[in-house]
């Protein structure tokens, strides 16, 4: 099978040596690395042309736009998505080949969180059963550990462009309905954090979510049952916001652990929201 690695790049002339030097280590050699310059005004695309990518320039117009452009311009059967500040283990691609199946459309990977001082963390991946559960109300793939299938991209509609986040989410639960996902348990991927990326601004993530909720996430489900994971939904992502608050230091982590509750207030509905809330209380009255 023949295999696309898509990045998406926006001046990512600093981080994307480390990421390219990764891909081509692969121990199954991809057959096309594509870096989609989405409007950088540093030396992004002569970086990624000295690598020895594939580059394609364009305006500035998102990431979801980037995506979609490199793999309109790619020619894999599967699709490998890796973000310009993001890595591969060398192995990454052969293991996930490994679990493809006639009925696989996607396999990921567990996830490894590093930022500047090295390793804060790992995540194994989701169950993948479970991992279509959570696609309702919350994201459990990290878009770099994605491998996909160009046919199940081409059948349920591109990245919704527009969106600043969540465009994966979206893509990701419209992909469930044709056919199984699989996964790698092990950390294969590095997902970098640092205070400037999209994932850290939680307002940016909070209004993406609210603009796939009725058009992806809710548009299969009617009356009280639509009513109702909406709520859900809305009370998973202001939770999350808290934790994005939390760990940038920003001062709305309470507001945002107190709205979830208001949300959906059931504490049969992920009571760990509760203890998130003591602890932002906690964090307010005896700041560290």
């Amino acid at each position: 099978m023949k295999i696309s690695v898509v990045i998406p790049a926006y001046n990512a002339a600093h981080f994307l040596p480390r990421c390219l030097e990764s891909v081509f280590a692969q121990t199954l050699k991809p057959d096309e690395v594509i870096v989609v310059d989405d409007g950088s005004t540093d030396d992004t695309a002569t970086v990624a042309a000295k690598h020895g990518a594939t580059v394609i320039r364009q305006a500035n117009r998102g990431i979801a736009t980037a995506r979609n452009s490199g793999i309109r311009n790619s020619s894999g059967e599967w699709i490998a998505l890796v973000d310009a500040d993001d890595r591969w283990a060398p192995e990454k691609l052969e293991r996930q080949v490994a679990r493809i199946r006639p009925e696989t459309v996607l396999v990921y990977t567990g996830v490894r969180f590093f930022d500047d001082k090295g390793v804060r963390g790992e995540k194994p991946a989701t169950d993948p059963l479970r991992a279509r559960e959570m696609l309702r109300y919350c994201n459990p793939i990290t878009p770099s550990t994605a491998l996909f299938k160009r046919e199940a991209f081409e059948r349920v509609g591109s990245f919704r462009e527009g969106l600043l986040a969540c465009e994966d989410w979206g893509l990701f639960f419209r992909m469930k309905a044709v056919g199984q996902f699989d996964a790698v348990p092990d950390a294969l991927t590095d997902y970098y954090i640092y205070p400037k990326s999209l994932s850290a601004n939680p307002e940016t993530m909070l209004e993406a979510a609210d603009q796939i909720i009725d058009a992806t996430l809710t548009v299969d489900l009617t009356g009280l049952d639509r009513w109702a994971w909406r709520r859900r939904i809305r009370a998973t992502q202001l939770a999350s916001a808290g934790l994005i608050a939390r760990d940038n230091g920003f001062k709305k982590e309470l507001q945002y652990m107190f709205r979830s509750i208001c949300a959906w207030p059931s504490p049969f509905w992920q009571p760990r929201r509760f203890a998130m809330l003591a602890v932002s209380s906690r964090n307010r009255l005896w700041p560290h």
